[in-house]
């Protein structure tokens, strides 16, 4: 391990790796209901809620007509062997949270491979709407969600947000469009203002971020993630609207793969967003045929709509420190963009980054690396390199 990470917090297997079965009397079976779905599973997860095991069984699958959110969870086991199949496109959906959102300490979600959300996607981006609820989220403790799929989101997959101590693992998720439409918005895998994340072991095809690490986190690990025809891996901080600082400490994406992706390993900051990232790992990472493959930008999201805020405060940003970039593998899909592209804001330039063996295969007239605003830049070879073969 490199110096600038001997400080760097590994997240214990003790704590979060392993959790055990609930040992739980009550069983709560979800049926079938007359008018919602939602109101039958609404009342299992209320009848099992502490010490219980809500069961959706194998082969059966539910119409929800309404969000659902379950609060107060306590030692609770889910049996998700069911297709939790989402309503209709309807504009009344425009805005709102999640159609599925689970709240609660120590909660063994278990899809056995067979439990499915199963999304109306493709109806929400012929419309080319994008305003739809993602269609899980999470805020929760010492849990562990694994071994299930979610199938054409109408936006993003899932979301964990006020979390500390919990593994995803072994999730498919695939939104994409049959149509010209594109499935936009359709993040895999995002958390904010939450500790202690592993999320592992899952094949993603989608139309946006395969992990959307945002702000107010630390001790997060992205490991063995398949992403296919997304935006890559990212950790971002969005535009500051609300001036309210954004925290990343200690962020691992390791061992995993972007394919045919428009993005591979991006951290994004907005001019002006208070802020800082500090330890940021990227280790071991294929990129096939990626046009982008490395970013780090304190220009993100400055759009047509938001011009005056980010260059009227171009010289700031979150401060990008003690990043770790190596073993990075692959190839490049375009000639227009470089491999590496640093563009640190004037009065907080990136610092303490290193960046070893990456070896992207280029296109014969890809353009040289960009290292603007790093410090150190001038000793470091993959910043020296212009381009061309």
């Amino acid at each position: 391990m490199v110096q600038i990470f001997s400080s760097f917090v590994v997240i214990s297997l003790s704590l979060i790796a392993s959790f055990n079965l609930v040992q739980a009397d009550k069983v709560c079976t979800v049926t079938r209901s007359n008018r919602d779905d939602a109101l039958s599973i609404i009342q299992a997860f209320n009848d099992c809620k502490t010490g219980g095991t809500v069961v959706f069984p194998r082969g059966q699958s539910f119409y929800p007509q309404s969000l659902i959110t379950i609060k107060d969870l306590k030692n609770v086991n889910v049996q998700f062997y069911g297709n939790f199949v989402l309503p209709n496109y309807n504009t009344q959906f425009n805005g709102k949270g999640a159609f599925f959102e689970l709240f609660g300490d120590n909660i063994n979600f278990e899809g056995n491979g067979a439990g499915t959300f199963v999304g109306t996607g493709q109806q929400w981006w012929d419309k080319k709407n994008n305003q739809g609820p993602i269609v899980f989220r999470i805020t929760a403790k010492n849990s562990v969600f694994r071994n299930f799929r979610i199938f054409d989101a109408p936006n993003g997959h899932m979301a964990m947000t006020g979390c500390d101590n919990v593994v995803v693992e072994k999730v498919t998720m695939n939104s994409v469009s049959k149509s010209k439409n594109f499935a936009m918005n359709t993040d895999a895998w995002g958390c904010a203002w939450s500790d202690n994340l592993i999320f592992r072991d899952s094949v993603i095809h989608n139309g946006d971020d395969c992990a959307a690490i945002n702000g107010g986190v630390s001790n997060i690990t992205v490991s063995n993630v398949q992403c296919n025809g997304g935006h890559g891996f990212s950790v971002i901080g969005a535009l500051a609207t609300d001036g309210r600082f954004q925290s990343f400490k200690n962020i691992k994406v390791i061992n995993s793969v972007c394919n045919d992706c428009l993005n591979g390993l991006s951290l994004k900051a907005s001019p002006g967003r208070p802020g800082e990232m500090d330890g940021v790992r990227f280790q071991n990472v294929q990129l096939n045929r990626v046009p982008r493959p490395i970013s780090i930008t304190s220009h993100y999201y400055c759009d047509d709509s938001h011009q005056s805020a980010c260059f009227g405060n171009d010289g700031t940003s979150i401060k990008f420190k003690n990043i770790y970039i190596g073993g990075i593998t692959g190839s490049s899909s375009s000639k227009d963009y470089p491999i590496i592209n640093i563009n640190c804001a004037k009065n907080t330039p990136c610092e303490n980054i290193q960046i070893k063996n990456v070896k992207i295969k280029e296109m014969k007239t890809t353009p040289g690396n960009i290292c603007t605003n790093l410090r150190g830049s001038e000793k470091m070879a993959h910043c020296k390199w212009v381009g061309g073969k």
